[in-house]
């Protein structure tokens, strides 16, 4: 309900105390004030602004200490501007103290700093190490800047976004500049291109 919007926005102020600044809208609004149940839930246009991050989803449920945890549903997204992330799915779970988040739906995510982007049925990313672990499914697009765009896809990838390396386990493959790798793991150096393939290996190279 609209009216307790004033009596949220001082609960909200109150967690700047401990944590990145958390700021909120929404067409609607309701609270429980329980010890130990506190949560806020917020729709109609629900948006969460964590520091540069962004998230909007159709519900947005604050709960925990310091309102901790941001739970979103439906048509969710995130946007975080200094990180150049933007991920698209249907529900989201973010933990703010452990800088954590969590995708159990099918996900878009685009990372403009590497020119990377990626689908999946599942992920986790921690902030903090800027280590992404992509799972089921998954394809991933890098674009390289002489020889087009590397096509990446496994069962699993983990996307170092620090030092720009991705690993590929689980039916893995890489299609770039015309030739085609296969192996159980494949791992990418994106600063480089450069392509290492351990295990049962096949490939077709056209030179």
């Amino acid at each position: 309900m609209r009216k307790l919007l004033p009596i949220l926005f001082l609960l909200l102020s109150a967690s700047m105390l401990f944590a990145d600044n958390i700021t909120f809208s929404g067409g609607t609004s309701s609270i429980v004030l329980r010890n130990g149940r506190e949560n806020v839930v917020l729709s109609d246009g629900a948006a969460v602004t964590v520091g540069s991050m962004e998230i909007n989803a159709d519900t947005i449920t604050l709960s925990g200490d310091n309102w901790r945890y941001v739970s979103c549903s439906g048509n969710a997204t995130v946007s975080d501007s200094s990180r150049g992330i933007y991920i698209r799915t249907s529900s989201i779970w973010y933990d703010r103290t452990a800088e954590r988040i969590l995708i159990s739906s099918w996900f878009e995510i685009e990372d403009t700093v590497n020119e990377v982007s990626a689908t999946g049925a599942s992920l986790e990313y921690l902030l903090s190490d800027e280590k992404l672990q992509l799972d089921k499914d998954v394809s991933l697009l890098k674009n390289t800047e002489d020889s087009g765009i590397m096509r990446c896809s496994a069962e699993s990838v983990i996307f170092s976004r620090s030092d720009n390396t991705v690993q590929l386990r689980g039916s893995a493959s890489v299609d770039w500049d015309g030739d085609s790798y296969g192996a159980e793991v494949i791992s990418v150096d994106l600063n480089t291109d450069s392509i290492s393939l351990d295990g049962r290996i096949r490939g077709t190279i056209n030179g």
